[in-house]
């Protein structure tokens, strides 16, 4: 009876402990991927800044002709098919 306790008892700890192990394990497994990170230079941070920007004005300005083109054609339609 004793002996089933004392089981009984080191099973109940191991099952305390082992949400710590599961955190400390993955805590590890952060630390060891953050240590493969390379983070980029100014030089190339720079760079890719400013094809983005470059990039978002050229998207900005081709919708731009495309809204513009639409709303010239369907004004024009609609202003054909008003006229008496």
């Amino acid at each position: 009876m004793a002996k089933a306790a004392v089981v009984e008892e080191n099973a109940a700890l191991q099952k305390m402990k082992e949400p710590g192990k599961k955190l400390g394990d993955f805590l590890g497994d952060v630390r060891s991927e953050m240590r493969k990170v390379s983070t980029p230079s100014t030089a190339e941070t720079r760079t890719t800044t400013a094809v983005v920007i470059v990039t978002v004005f050229a998207f900005a300005a081709y919708f731009w002709i495309v809204d513009f083109g639409i709303n010239h054609s369907l004004n024009a339609l609609i202003t054909k098919l008003t006229q008496h």
